[in-house]
Parts: structure tokens; sequence; C-alpha cells
């Protein structure tokens, strides 16, 4: 029993103590605004913001603090603002009581700290002034950093538009930017997890898995070395950092990729001005060696394989003075959009052209470089008619192969305005480029002092551009494919008529033989160009045609092209000369599929095999759409036509002469008035009679006959017609001619 009593009580004991934690906690919870407060006045005394509902003067201040007089002091007043700092802590619950229900009172606040807004928590944040530029900014070296002033506000507005992105509620979908360049240090800790793989790819397995013919191109392929070696590096003991080899140096692509892409709010380094995103960076190396030199072929090649990859945007920081309609042309097939750098030497691009920034494209973008002033620099390339846009390009403070570095140039702004336009690929909108293009340009924030430099005096504005998306077109539509069949000559002709309705514009058109996929185009980078819309084929058999517009969509269609095996058809007839000296000709071939290629005859009756070869036979040539030709006896002749598809036909025709036995009008005389007509018609007998019928008129002032035996009257009179044959018969009808009643 006396146990049983000891655990009872040690049981109410415990509940007890647990009802007082209960308590202390709900008391806590209450009251946690006081407990934080007290926390935060230990070392300061609280200041408290008030609102009054009017302007008030110090004597209603005075009014207001009756009987607080000795523990609040006014910090300042102005209007209807007053800030109050409470000496006594220990009163704040009474004073935030008093004043949130007096009269005169507004609201009443606790008076808070705030903070500088870093755009990232990244080491260097405070270089990059093209995304925030407060009026200065840091340049970092290995001997430290140190501060450079600027013009507040030249800036992209990048900050801006990541807070904003961050409260849209929209889809995001991934970006590819295909970096066409040097190599990239694609395991770079602020870049590797924004580089892009091509997961159809197995790698170093030493097969081309995805059938692209490119062998393990897992980040894109090195076409300088011609492999899939994007990176080139080695390691610095000393520095323990891997860093770019000199003979191959792969900084500026890195560089470029950085400014773009890296990763933002990891501690390290830099933020991408597309780091908010779904980024990924395509390797693609067309420049190598210590000077970075690069080639026309390799360029083309790249953006063949861009496009087949699926890239949205291209940059493009280099440059030729060679012009290459290859290259124009590989860029305007193509549905990326292309920001290029329009060059580092000071000079007018519209006197001398640098390219590809000089083409003018819809779906290419050239841009040159000011300094954090909104200035051109000494180096900035300009034209009035060729550079259209500028942007950030001074002090630009981005990754290099294993560390960081900053770089200045056209090569640096390219890659700012390839990060804006990723921005807004990201939104789920079937975008294409112009419409990419024409948002970024209609955004721009004005620099006045670009003006009579460059096309769009101005540098982009990624928060403006973001919000102006929204309105841009869209094309979900594939385009429509027409084809039909016609025969021409030895060749089948198949016109192909490609009509994009949604407004983006055909990109490209390409055919191939047989029934295909539309794997097997490569997104319009494979197959057999379409020249002036139409496809010239040997034979008969199935062809695809493939259409994609700038948007993406793409159709196809298959189609089956029907031979001409129908053989020409052969009518004709003769007559023979007055004099029965020879005999002509008349014939018509006709083919209404591929046409006619020769018509040809023999004497005597013969068979196809007869015409053949080519150089058998008489071949008569085409005059008003009839053959014809003269022979001097009659007899049996052999009429042969061979059509463009190889159909031939041979029709054997006799020639015969056939005397008239008499000739007859059916009246013997006809009244006409001036200027009436009529016709009379003489009759031979026989009627397959190859005579000729000659008309004459004994008086052609009073009335004539042509050779079909129609009758103009002329003036008041008579006149016998005439009719004979070649073998003298002949007939005579009177003509009288009476003036108008």
């Amino acid at each position: 029993m006396i146990r049983k009593k000891k655990n009872l009580n040690k049981i109410i004991f415990i509940v007890s103590m647990l009802t007082l934690i209960i308590i202390a906690l709900i008391l806590l919870s209450e009251n946690k605004e006081l407990f934080d407060y007290k926390k935060d006045l230990d070392s300061q005394n609280t200041k408290l913001i008030v609102l009054l509902n009017n302007i008030s003067d110090d004597e209603d201040i005075y009014m207001l603090l009756v009987g607080y007089e000795n523990q609040v002091e006014i910090v300042k007043h102005h209007e209807d603002f007053l800030l109050l700092s409470i000496i006594d802590n220990d009163i704040y619950p009474d004073i935030m009581d008093y004043l949130n229900n007096h009269p005169m009172v507004k609201s009443v606040e606790k008076n808070g700290q705030i903070q500088l807004m870093q755009n990232t928590n990244d080491t260097y944040s405070p270089s990059q002034w093209p995304i925030h530029n407060p009026g200065y900014y840091s340049v970092f070296t290995a001997n430290g950093s140190r501060e450079i002033s600027s013009t507040q506000n030249i800036d992209m507005d990048v900050y801006e538009a990541w807070m904003y992105m961050n409260q849209e509620a929209n889809n995001r979908r991934e970006v590819v930017v295909a970096i066409i360049d040097t190599g990239v240090d694609y395991t770079h800790p602020d870049l590797a997890e924004h580089i892009w793989v091509n997961t159809n790819e197995i790698p170093d397995d030493g097969i081309d898995n995805d059938m692209n013919g490119y062998v393990d191109d897992i980040y894109g392929w090195d076409f300088y070395n011609d492999d899939a070696s994007v990176g080139h590096y080695k390691y610095d003991a000393s520095k323990r950092l891997n860093l770019s080899l000199p003979e191959d140096n792969d900084d500026h692509g890195t560089h470029i990729s950085g400014i773009i892409g890296a990763v933002a709010n990891n501690g390290i380094g830099i933020a991408g001005i597309a780091s908010n995103i779904d980024i990924k960076l395509m390797i693609l190396k067309i420049n190598g060696g210590p000077e970075g030199t690069g080639s026309i072929s390799d360029a083309i090649l790249a953006i063949k394989y861009a496009t087949r990859m699926g890239a949205q945007v291209c940059n493009i920081s280099w440059g030729t003075t060679q012009y290459s309609p290859v290259l124009k042309k590989t860029i305007s097939e193509s549905s990326m959009l292309f920001v290029a750098a329009a060059g580092n030497l000071g000079r007018d691009n519209d006197s001398r052209p640098v390219y590809p920034a000089s083409f003018q494209l819809d779906n290419l973008i050239s841009v040159t470089f000011i300094d954090a002033n909104g200035k051109l620099t000494r180096l900035s390339n300009y034209g009035k008619k060729s550079v259209e846009i500028a942007a950030p390009g001074t002090d630009i403070f981005s990754t290099v192969v294993g560390t960081y570095k900053t770089l200045s140039g056209s090569s640096m702004a390219a890659p700012q305005v390839s990060a804006i336009a990723s921005l807004l690929y990201s939104f789920d909108k079937n975008l294409y480029p112009m419409e990419v293009k024409n948002t970024i340009i209609k955004t721009l924030k004005p620099i006045p002092e670009l003006e009579d430099t460059i096309i769009y005096p101005g540098i982009p504005n990624a928060y403006e551009a973001i919000q102006e998306i929204i309105y841009a077109k869209e094309d979900f539509d594939p385009p429509l494919i027409k084809i039909d069949t016609i025969y021409e000559r030895e060749s089948l002709a198949i016109p192909i008529k490609v009509i994009d309705e949604e407004g983006s514009g055909v990109r490209v058109t390409r055919w191939l033989a047989g029934k295909r996929e539309l794997s097997d185009f490569g997104r319009g980078t494979l197959g057999l160009a379409i020249e002036d819309n139409r496809i010239n084929v040997s034979k008969a058999g199935i062809y695809t045609v493939y259409a994609s517009d700038y948007a993406g969509n793409e159709s196809m269609q298959v189609y089956e092209v029907f031979d001409d095996t129908t053989p020409p058809r052969i009518t004709f007839n003769y007559s023979v000369s007055e004099d029965y000296k020879t005999r002509d000709v008349s014939v018509r071939a006709i083919d209404s599929q591929s046409g006619i290629r020769r018509v040809k005859y023999l004497p005597g009756k013969k068979k196809a095999s007869d015409f053949l070869p080519a150089g058998s036979g008489t071949e008569l040539s085409l005059v008003a759409g009839r053959y014809s030709f003269s022979v001097k006896s009659d007899g049996i002749y052999t009429l042969y036509a061979i059509d463009n598809r190889g159909n031939q036909t041979v029709k054997s025709i006799e020639i015969k002469t056939v005397l008239s036995e008499e000739i007859k009008f059916t009246r013997k005389d006809k009244t006409l008035t001036v200027g009436e007509w009529y016709y009379l018609k003489a009759f031979v007998k026989p009627a397959n009679t190859t005579d000729i019928i000659i008309y004459t008129s004994s008086d052609e002032s009073v009335a004539t006959i042509n050779n079909k035996g129609r009758i103009i009257a002329h003036k008041e009179g008579s006149a016998n017609i005439t009719a004979r044959t070649n073998n003298r018969h002949k007939v005579v009808c009177r003509i009288i001619v009476k003036g108008n009643p």
C-alpha cells in the first residue's frame, strides 16, 4: 500500500510539472512579440515609427506624449511622420498599446533595419555591373580588388527581372545556348551544373549512339580538333587549379559561358545572367591554338550541329572580314537566334563589314560594347546601318578555365544579349527568333550617347523584355505542304508549295527519296535542298518532302510520283501540189504528260525499233505546233513519235494522189450589196480527191474571193467567180453587186 501511494504521488507531480510547462509555452507564444522585442532591446533603445492622422505641430505632439515625457524621446518629426525613441524599454508594451488606441495615431510600428540587396551571394557579385550598377563596381585581380566609379543604372535591369520572374507562376522550359567559340571548361564548379548533355549518347563507348555523325559527343563537339574533347586544361600544382593549355586556350569560350550561365547563389564566383532558368550550355569548339583561330567551314558545321540538336540561341563572339554566302545561308536556315559580336577595332562596320555580325538577317542581332558609363570605348566597332544594339562589355568578370578573370570587348557583350534572349525563350511559349529579337529591341534601355553610332541606341532591358514577351506572337502550326507532279522533257518535276500561315516563316525545305521519318531530316540540316520550289527526279517512286518554320514546327509529306506510261497520239493530213510533183504531209503529235521528245518518218511500213538508234529516220521540226515533211511520190510512209519518258508510237500512212472528176457550185449566180460577204463553196468529186481548188474573180474591184471561198462585195457591178482543180475542171458563178438601198 505504501509503494502504491508513493507511485501515485510521483504521477501527480509529473502531471503538475507538465501542466506548468504547457502554460508557460502558451504564455510564451502569446507574448512572442514582446520577447523578441526585449531581445532586440538588450543593447539599444527601441524606436517607433508613428504615422499621424493629420499633419501636426509640436504642441500636438506634446499633448500626445503627456505622461510619457520622461520615458519617450522625439527623434524626428515631419508633418504627419513621427519617430520616437523609448528610453525605458520596460514601458514598450504600454506605449504601443497607448499609441495604437490614440485618436491622433493612424499606425505605429517598430523601426527595423534594412540591408543592401546584393545581387547574389556569389563571391564576385560586386563586379557584375551589367546586372546591377549602383554607381560603382569592383574589379578583382590576383592582388585583390579595387572599386571603380560608374554611372548609376547603366545596367540591364537583370536583378529586377529575376525578382519579377521569381514572383511569376509561369511555366518555364529548358533553354539551350550554343557556345560556338573556343572550348569550355565543363568541369568548372560554377558551370558544371549548366552544361548541356547529349542524353542520347553513351559516354566513351566509341559508338555514335544517336547517329548524328559524331561519336561520344556528350557535351557538344570539338570541330577544331575533330573529336569530343571540348575542354583542354592541365593541373597547376602550385596554384592547385586546372588552367588552360597555352597551346589550345579555352579561356575565351569559358568566359562567355559564365556570363550566360554561371550558377548563382552557390557561394562562389559569379552569377550568369540566365542562371535563374533551366539554362544549358552546348559546347561547340571551332577556335583553338594559342591565337584562338578558327575556320568558316568549322563554323558552318557547328551551326548545323546546334540546329540539329535543338539549341534555341547561338552566341558568336568571333568574326571575319571575308563575306561567306554559305555561312549566311546556314545561319538564315537555322531555327536559332544568333547573337554576333560586332568587333573590337573601333571601326565603322558600314564601310568595313565584320561577318556574321554584318549579315542583315531576321534571326541575327549584331552587338557592340559599352563601358559602365554607357559609352562606346575606343575599340568598340559601330555602324549606323550595320550594328544594331550595344551591351555591357568592359571589365566583365567571369569564369575561365579553373578560375575567374576580367575581360573586355564585344565578345563579352554578345553573351549578355544571348542571356537576355534565353530568359525570353524560357517562357512556355512557342516563340521564334524574329519575335525574340524584336522584343529585345522594342524594350531597349535608351543610351543617349549611342545615338548616331548604331541602329538602335540602347542596351537590353531584361525587366522590360520579360514583361513584353507575353505579347509576342507565337507559332504552333507546322507549315502546309502542297505537292503535284508535272512532266518536263526527260525529268519528272515535282512542284512544291510550302505555306506558313502562323507568321514565323518557312525556314527550310528538304527532300529525300523513299518513305522517311522526321528524324531523317535532322531539324532541317539533312536532306536535299529544294531549289526554286521544285524537285526534278529521273524516275517514278516514293519521295518525302520536309518543311520547318522558324518556331521549330516541322511537317512532312510522303508523296508517290507516277510515271508517264501513255504513248503519244499522232494525227496527220497531206496535200498534193498543183503540178503533182510533191506531196506535203502535216503531222500533229500530242502527249499531255511528259511531252513530245522527237517526231520522225521513214518510207515504207516500219516498226518502232526501225527508228532506233536515235539517228535512224528523218527527224521533223516543230513549226507553229505541227511537224511537216514533203515527198515526191505516192506510197506508204511510217510516222514515229516518242515522248520524254520513252513511250513510243508508230503510225503507217498511205499517201495517194486522187484526181478530181467533177467540180460544181450549188448555184449559178448570187446577188450581194456593197460590203456584204458570202461563202461560195465548190464541191469536188470524188470527196477524197487530193486536187487543190483554186478560186479567181474576173473583176476584183467588184468582188474578191479567197482560197476558202469567201466573197466580199466591194462596188456595184458584176464579176464571174471561177473555181477550178489541178486537172482543169472548172465551174463559174456570176456575182451581181448592188448599192446600199
